[in-house]
Order: C-alpha cells, then sequence, then structure tokens
C-alpha cells in the first residue's frame, strides 16, 4: 500500500490567555500534513522529499532535534545547506548521537549535542527552518519511517509556531531545566513534555467527547488515559482503537487487554512494520498528534512534542488515515 496526503488549510489565529504557556499571536499560517508511505521503493516521492526541499531552500538557519536519524537524503541536504553558510545545529539522545548519520553531520562542522540524561529520552521528532516553518508528527527521520511504518507529519508555516520551537531546541541544546510547556491558540495548542503534563490535557479532550475518539497508537501503557477511554465508551461514544503488534507484545504494562476486556472496539495493526502513529482524533473535530506515545515517561520523563489542532478538515483527514489502517488491523 501507498499513500501521501496532503492537507492544505489557512488559519487566522486569535489570541488567548495562558499563564502557563505562550500565546500564539494574530497572524495566517499553512498547514500541510503528510502520510508516509508503506510500500514501493525507498527514497522514491516520499516525506522526505518533501522534508529536503525545505531545508535546500533555506537560507538563514536550521534547527533540528531528532531521536533517530538514518536517511542519507537529509542528512545530504543538512551538509549542503551548512556549507552554504546556513547555521545548522542539531540535538539528539545521548544514546543515539554516535551512530552514522550524526557522526557524518559532526564531521561536516555541524554542532550535534546530546541530552546528556541516561533516564530519559531526547524523544522529539521536530525541524524548524529560517524561525518560519515548522515540521512535526510521529515519524523520526530513518527510511523506514518514510516508507514502511504508519506515520504522519505535520508540516505548518508561521513565524510564531516556529518561534515556540526554536525556544524548546535552544532549552534542549543547553540542557536548560527551565520549565516550558508550550503554546496556545484558538486553533492549535502546542505541548512540550515533561513539562506541559500533557496526560491531564489528553483525559480532559477525551472526557469532553460526546460522539467518537479514534486512537492509533504505538506504545500505550497509560492507565488514566485509558480509563478515560472505558468512561467515555460507558457515556455512548463510539471509541476504536489500533495499536503497534510488536510493541503491545513487549510491553508488560500495555493497556492492550484492559482495554479490550472493557468492551472498546480495539485492533493490532496488520502491517509487518510499525504503526508508529501516536494519534486520538475526537469528535471528528480535534486531532492530537506527535511525538508523544501515551505512556507515563512520555509523561514525566522525555523530550516531547503534541499538537492539539482544532480544525475539523484536518480531524477528517486523520479520521481517513485511520480508516486505512483500521481495515486492514486484526
Amino acid at each position: 500500500m501507498q499513500y501521501i496526503i496532503v492537507f492544505i488549510l489557512s488559519i487566522f489565529f486569535i489570541s488567548c490567555s495562558s499563564q502557563s504557556t505562550d500565546t500564539i499571536l494574530k497572524d495566517e499560517f499553512d498547514i500541510k500534513v503528510f502520510f508516509s508511505k508503506t510500500s514501493g521503493a525507498y527514497y522514491d516521492n516520499g516525506v522526505d522529499i518533501n522534508i529536503t526541499q525545505d531545508i535546500y531552500s533555506a537560507k538563514n538557519s536550521i534547527y533540528m532535534a531528532m531521536y533517530d536519524f538514518t536517511n542519507r537524503l537529509i542528512v545530504d541536504a543538512l551538509i549542503d545547506a551548512k556549507q552554504r553558510g546556513v547555521d545548522v545545529k542539531v540535538t539528539t539522545d545521548d544514546t543515539k548521537i554516535e551512530e552514522d548519520s550524526y557522526q557524518k553531520l559532526i564531521d561536516a562542522g555541524i554542532e550535534v549535542s546530546d541530552d546528556g540524561d541516561f533516564d530519559a529520552l531526547m524523544h522529539d521528532k521536530f525541524l524548524v527552518i529560517d524561525d518560519t516553518i515548522v515540521w512535526s508528527g510521529s515519524g523520526n527521520y530513518t527510511v523506514y519511517a518514510f516508507y514502511r511504518n504508519y506515520e504522519n507529519y505535520v508540516r505548518i508555516e508561521n513565524k510564531d509556531f516556529a518561534s515556540a520551537y526554536k525556544k524548546e531546541f535552544m532549552l534542549l541544546k543547553s540542557k536548560d531545566d527551565t520549565l516550558y510547556k508550550g503554546m496556545s491558540s484558538e486553533d492549535i495548542d502546542i505541548y512540550f513534555s515533561p513539562d506541559a503534563n500533557f496526560a491531564n490535557d489528553i483525559v480532559e479532550l477525551i472526557s469532553s467527547a460526546k460522539e467518537s475518539i479514534y486512537v492509533l497508537a504505538f506504545s500505550f501503557t497509560n492507565k488514566d488515559i485509558a480509563d478515560a477511554l472505558i468512561e467515555a465508551k460507558k457515556r455512548g461514544v463510539d471509541v476504536k482503537c489500533v495499536f503497534d503488534e510488536s510493541q503491545n507484545e513487549q510491553q508488560v504494562y500495555s493497556q492492550y487487554d484492559y482495554l479490550s476486556s472493557n468492551d472498546i472496539d480495539i485492533k493490532l495493526d496488520g502491517s509487518s512494520y510499525k504503526q508508529h502513529s501516536k494519534v486520538i482524533i475526537i469528535d471528528n473535530a480535534i486531532t492530537i498528534t506527535g511525538s508523544y506515545n501515551f505512556t507515563k515517561k512520555a509523561n514525566y520523563t522525555n523530550h516531547e512534542n503534541s499538537l492539539v489542532i482544532k480544525d475539523k478538515d484536518i480531524a477528517t483527514i486523520y479520521k481517513n488515515n485511520f480508516d486505512t489502517v483500521y481495515s486492514i488491523a486484526k
């Protein structure tokens, strides 16, 4: 199966106050949503091509926070940007920095840092270009993420939005423990874990559901979120889930059996690769996505970035993708 779906949306942000987060100013922005290819040739018209196009177009700066990174096209594009005089900085997890792709960047003179934290993962997956473009989503920059796994990627063009991600990047790079929970607006909220305690907001959103909740999960061990799904089911909400099969088998605390025993319509993915998306669609109006697995470690320990997109058109695109994954799940 092969698919890349692109959705473009222009919205005007309306400011709203928040004590714990920055507030997005009124400004126009574009959203494009992409889904990975799951068959066909590698390095052939995947989302990595779109990302490299943005990198080759960069004029001033590129900041990338990435857990796993093996894609040679993006490696080459970052090195090319450095050679053109673009300020390129990268940060990753301490367990990943010795891998070939990061070492090639270092050899090319690119500043690559790691989190230096053996207890937590720098699990982010985001890219900020020219203080204007942000790439986020579920996928690492690996070949399988773009060409085999179920993944989703979000490209947003907006200076205020990019400023929030740049701020988080600089905190990660400098190992600054200053609390920064994210940014809020009428249309999109950004959450940076572990500062945001995002699980509480997920539970609140699930608790507000009136009609439907659709979940794609790689790792799901958070019982509080599972309980919220069960309560929603008891209220008459249509709840459907697809979990990654291999991760479910490996996780002692996977909530699959618990949800299934409480009458949740839950399946395991039908792919021989990973169902790596981390998505919750609520009432076909709100979409949660990002690097955040539905685990306690993602909430309290790891560095993660998440989006809550409050738009029916985008939710429809994600629901169509859910239907595709659900249709071949078992």
